[in-house]
């Protein structure tokens, strides 16, 4: 059994309704061969039990408004949407539920889980992947893989050992500017940003007129490198963070302060909940 509290598999199993999902939470156990499911909203969606799909599909889908962990204020709008680190796709599919209308790219570098990304979001409307990282230039990496945790790595080489055998596995690095140049997008409403390490790399690439016409950042930053990201924000945005003492990782949310005026004083203490 994992260090969950009783409590918390009730609550696990109140929101998900789910006792597949709720059990591949609670408990610590090997990758099964084939992939799970459970209903959301009406659609399947396909995880990897023994890896943390489950515990990211509740965290993103199952807790619910304002406590969600992506939550936006439907206020702000959203037409057009990055999803930078798309794992297996909770987070577009909550987007693709929040905004129906908005546009949304996402971005996974790794095979096996873009495989997984592309049947749970392949099919939705407005819906574009791309099998690749984002980086500070393009180039080809070669990267650990396994079956068991495919988020193991960061596009900068770094490799978190779990003990489990892995063989290389190539990944294509691009960089965001051009990959937006080449679809035509000059305007992005929403970033959302988590991977693993990259994230200032990939903000120099983004150019100022998309940054600060951008109106919500939400996202992971994992380490020093995230303060550069901070700091280049800051004269554009309001920043919310939550991190904790010698936690390198921690959450953020950023509003353009153009936008300010559009958040209730409920959206801005729901914040970091």
């Amino acid at each position: 059994m994992s260090a969950v509290s009783f409590r918390n598999m009730i609550k696990i199993l109140a929101r998900s309704r789910s006792l597949r999902l709720t059990a591949d939470m609670v408990r610590d156990r090997r990758p099964a061969s084939s992939l799970a499911h459970l209903r959301w909203s009406g659609r399947d969606i396909f995880y990897r039990p023994g890896t943390r799909d489950p515990f990211v599909l509740y965290q993103v889908l199952y807790r619910r408004g304002k406590k969600a962990e992506y939550y936006v204020p439907p206020a702000l709008g959203s037409k057009v949407i990055l999803d930078i680190g798309s794992n297996i796709g909770g987070s577009i599919i909550y987007f693709r539920h929040q905004f129906p209308d908005a546009k949304i790219f996402g971005f996974e570098p790794h095979p096996d889980t873009f495989r997984v990304l592309q049947k749970n979001v392949g099919h939705l409307r407005g819906v574009t992947i791309f099998n690749c990282g984002l980086g500070a230039v393009q180039e080809r990496i070669t990267v650990p893989s396994d079956t068991v945790h495919f988020a193991r790595f960061n596009i900068r080489g770094h490799f978190k050992d779990f003990g489990f055998p892995a063989g290389p596995v190539e990944c294509e690095v691009r960089r965001l500017d051009d990959v937006l140049r080449e679809i035509g997008i000059t305007q992005v409403d929403l970033i959302k940003i988590d991977c693993e390490g990259a994230e200032a790399d990939i903000f120099s690439t983004l150019s100022d007129e998309i940054l600060t016409r951008c109106r919500w950042i939400v996202g992971e930053l994992h380490d020093h490198t995230g303060f550069e990201v901070l700091a280049r924000l800051a004269p554009h945005f309001h920043l919310d963070l939550k991190k904790k003492m010698l936690r390198p990782r921690f959450r953020f949310h950023a509003c353009n302060v153009s936008q300010a005026q559009q958040l209730s004083r409920s959206d801005i203490d729901a914040l970091q909940r």
